[in-house]
């Protein structure tokens, strides 16, 4: 499958619009760290919708990150609540949990990897493989 990423934390008039969309044949989905408490699902064959956060109608995984109720705004700080609340319940388990929910060591070198060869797709004007 083949897509686009555009990264920049230098964009005028943008303070935090880190945007994700995945675009399908028949449906898209936008969500931008500006708003975001809001995920846009867009339809080809009939009206838009806007599904805003509420942990009633999340999944029991999803809902464990959602710690307000349903219209009141989980906000920037709570993504680092959210990290140190993993990290600090590994370290009192004594281990790593089998699929941790913080980016670990291997994960950095595989971003460093994945910049690396973004870097050498620009260069040399091709696809690279990882």
């Amino acid at each position: 499958m083949r897509g686009c990423v555009t990264v920049s934390q230098v964009t005028a008039g943008r303070k935090n619009s880190i945007r994700f969309e995945v675009a399908g044949s028949r449906s898209a989905l936008a969500w931008d760290g500006e708003a975001p408490n809001t995920l846009h699902v867009g339809y080809r064959n009939r009206a838009n919708e806007a599904a805003i956060r509420d942990p009633a109608l999340l999944s029991a995984t999803a809902r464990s990150f959602a710690d307000y109720p349903g219209g009141h705004a989980e906000g920037f700080p709570d993504t680092f609540k959210q990290l140190f609340r993993a990290v600090y319940a590994d370290i009192a388990a004594g281990r790593k949990s089998p699929a941790p929910l913080y980016a670990t060591f291997a994960d950095g070198h595989r971003e460093v990897l994945l910049c690396e060869a973004i870097l050498r797709s620009h260069r040399e004007n091709r696809w690279v493989v990882l």
